[in-house]
């Protein structure tokens, strides 16, 4: 498996942000007219960057999901927190 150390900067985020990401080849099949839209829609200027913007924003959704589920569990989601 053939891997690579790249700084790469976020695009589409509202603050871009650099940094080093370990990047491997992956193989996998996909809707190719997804990736072409998904592309378009991000502004990425690859098809692998648009993936990898893809990728990294579900992960966030992800965490973003965890801590509003945490919040709600503590009770804390919804009242009122500051006087």
């Amino acid at each position: 498996m053939c891997s690579i150390d790249l700084s790469i900067t976020s695009v589409g985020s509202a603050m871009a942000t650099s940094r080093t990401e370990r990047l491997e080849r992956r193989n996998v099949v996909v809707d190719a007219g997804k990736v072409r839209r998904l592309r378009r829609m991000l502004g990425a200027s690859s098809e692998s960057a648009a993936i990898r913007i893809a990728v990294d924003r579900a992960l966030d959704s992800q965490e973003a999901f965890k801590a509003l589920e945490r919040l709600r569990r503590r009770g804390t989601w919804g009242k009122r927190l500051a006087p």
